[in-house]
């Protein structure tokens, strides 16, 4: 298959670095200094993942250096950014083209919905971690899962998106599909909401956010929160109740990441916008429109919002 990457910062970079050192024809698209760098000198993986250098890379700045169809599109750029990159990648692809979407948050599988239909938008749930150190470097920094790969409508069948799940499996990034997709990413915004904005406000790696009990109560209360409001969506979470997810955070899947820094936090050291608005945020504006009561996700919304401004 013809890859495209849609937004080549770490994710984005482990995904097509990894499959493209495979042999499998990929193609970058970025607007910065990392994407310049692998125009310039290809590209580097390191961390829990080994060495790899992958070069020379096909890496443009921007689409106007696009010509031809894709077969799979990776999106991997910022959720507030999704509906207007899916609208630039539509000379691009053909009538069997996927668009994967390999993103934080909620609202982006309807981004892409929009522009190509729920017969060719594919949802994934990642729960490693990357950054990038330097331009032209990206490292893999935890591992917590697989990755899963799904059709939110079950409109894609699964033989459809088999061969991107064999090809990632291939490049030795772990991954599975689903059924149940949905349920899969609720799942990953437990997480990231719980644990992103806390590490970001807080200016430490996840691990450090076990040591105060007054931060675990409200780690604790803004899971409480989207249990209810996924149960007013009708979305039907791979857990026993908030208290059962509450323990597998604390006990199985902060462990492994205690030593990430949040993708926020990253951010906003950057000066750039946050993903806040698909992760509590998004779950404050579900509550208001459902009726629940979401004053912990609220909270930390409007606290990142100022951290943004400051930045």
């Amino acid at each position: 298959m013809k890859y495209l990457v849609m937004g080549a910062g770490a994710l984005g970079s482990i995904f097509g670095g990894l499959l493209a050192e495979r042999g499998h024809d990929v193609t970058f698209v970025g607007l910065d200094d990392h994407l310049k760098a692998m125009q310039d000198k290809g590209l580097r993986i390191t961390g829990i993942w080994g060495d790899h250098t992958i070069e020379p890379v096909t890496a443009c700045y921007g689409t106007a250096g696009l010509s031809g169809t894709f077969d799979a599109v990776l999106l991997s750029v910022k959720s507030y950014l999704s509906a207007t990159v899916v609208r630039q990648i539509l000379p691009f692809i053909h009538p069997h083209t996927l668009v994967y979407s390999i993103q934080n948050g909620l609202g982006n599988w309807e981004a892409i919905a929009n522009a190509v239909g729920w017969d060719r938008t594919v949802g994934a749930r990642i729960i490693f971690g990357a950054e990038i150190v330097e331009p032209g470097t990206a490292k893999v920094t935890v591992y917590a899962d697989k990755v899963l790969l799904g059709s939110p409508s079950g409109d894609v069948p699964p033989e459809r998106i088999q061969g991107f799940c064999d090809d990632l499996n291939d490049a030795g990034i772990p991954t599975e599909i689903t059924a149940n997709i949905a349920a899969a990413l609720w799942g990953k915004v437990l997480y990231n909401s719980a644990l992103n904005p806390l590490g970001a406000i807080l200016n430490v790696p996840y691990g450090r956010l076990r040591d105060v009990p007054e931060v675990l109560a409200v780690m604790r209360r803004i899971i409480e929160e989207i249990f209810a409001v996924a149960e007013a969506k009708n979305i039907a979470l791979d857990y026993g109740g908030a208290d059962d997810y509450y323990r597998f955070l604390i006990e199985k899947q902060l462990p492994p990441t205690a030593k990430h820094r949040a993708s926020m936090l990253q951010d906003m050291e950057l000066g750039r916008r946050t993903e806040i608005d698909a992760l509590n945020g998004a779950i404050s504006r579900y509550g208001r429109e459902l009726g629940v009561p979401t004053p912990a996700n609220d909270v930390v919304t409007a606290i990142i919002k100022g951290l943004e401004s400051k930045a």
